[in-house]
């Protein structure tokens, strides 16, 4: 569930944060200002300047989310700035792992690059041209994705030489933390192990709204009918320019939203639930097996999982550390 199966291997889930701020939204932006911007110099890291304009781009997707027409003008200012205040600091940390990437000289050819969408559309089972059309309805093209990809491709270098090729996680801490003597064990078994499929609305419309809704539906229809789990999945599902997995994850009841524990509480393995609305969109889970978390009774699928788990959050805490050791050895300057 933390990681991601991208254009060049599994990258954890600090590496998707980084993408949905840095890459998949500027992505999203479609032109058109809802006022004229006065320019002004916001940041200042390591004399490198961010503009109010620059942050007004990156922010654009959320303003038109959250900011609504019946909104008081004063409503509408404390909404953007908060945007504003959440987005500057991820830009600034955006620059500085460019610098670091910079200054270790790493860099991606194109050949890999195209290999990399190569496996992408195989992973999602597209064609070249169904992914520039998918590209070209979400506002960019094929060209501004390959640089994307090449910036994917470099962050992920970067995370593994600093970070992830120095964690291992055996399997006595696996077992430990699903038999609940590890203080990092939030939570008790037994553990569910889940698939699903996911429809998420193209916007927040009630048309969008219906239309993923009757698609979701239409999966179920499928599943009904007798066709495999994982091959209706990747026909149904939501695509989107990256890789999406089947697997939704191992978890425990308390670790569940009550739309999906009260599913899957009802649900024997192999079987499979109705269409749930949750805040990912509408959901078909499978459950695929159930362990009680005794050493002799763990699942090998339920111990991949939890060391995946396990290795995510020692990824997400190294990479903080790193990342604020970073920040302390650079010449930062908030002017917002």
């Amino acid at each position: 569930m933390n990681r991601y199966s991208g254009p060049y291997g599994s990258y954890p889930l600090i590496f998707i944060f980084f993408l949905l701020w840095s890459v998949l939204l500027s992505s999203l932006f479609m032109p058109g200002a809802d006022a004229v911007i006065v320019d002004r110099i916001v940041a200042i890291v390591n004399s490198h300047v961010i503009t109010l304009s620059q942050l007004e781009k990156r922010a654009r997707p959320f303003l038109r989310q959250y900011i609504k027409e019946d909104m008081s003008p004063e409503e509408k200012a404390q909404i953007k700035q908060t945007i504003y205040a959440k987005i500057l600091p991820q830009m600034i940390d955006d620059y500085l792992v460019e610098q670091e990437i910079e200054r270790l000289g790493i860099t991606v050819s194109d050949a890999e690059v195209e290999h990399a969408i190569d496996n992408i559309c195989k992973n999602n089972g597209i064609t070249r041209q169904e992914l520039a059309e998918k590209l070209k309805q979400d506002g960019s093209s094929l060209k501004k994705y390959k640089k994307q990809v090449a910036d994917q491709i470099e962050r992920a270098r970067l995370i593994n030489a600093q970070v992830q090729s120095k964690i291992v996680i055996t399997d006595e801490q696996v077992r430990s933390y699903l038999k609940g003597d590890s203080e990092s064990s939030d939570y008790g078994g037994p553990y569910y192990i889940l698939d699903h499929i996911c429809v998420v609305p193209e916007d927040d419309t009630p048309s969008a709204k219906e239309a993923a809704r009757k698609r979701a539906e239409e999966a179920l229809n499928a599943l009904e009918s007798g066709q495999d789990f994982e091959e209706v999945a990747r026909r149904y599902s939501s695509r989107l320019p990256i890789a999406s997995e089947v697997r939704l994850g191992v978890f425990s009841l308390d670790e569940m939203s009550p739309a999906i524990k009260k599913a899957v509480e009802r649900m024997k393995p192999g079987s499979y639930s109705e269409v749930i609305e949750t805040p990912m969109g509408f959901q078909i889970l499978k459950l695929v097996g159930i362990s009680n978390s005794k050493e002799e009774d763990i699942d090998p699928t339920l111990m991949e999982e939890t060391r995946q788990k396990l290795y995510n959050q020692e990824i997400n805490q190294r990479f903080q550390d790193w990342l604020n050791e970073l920040r302390s050895k650079s010449a930062i300057r908030i002017l917002l």
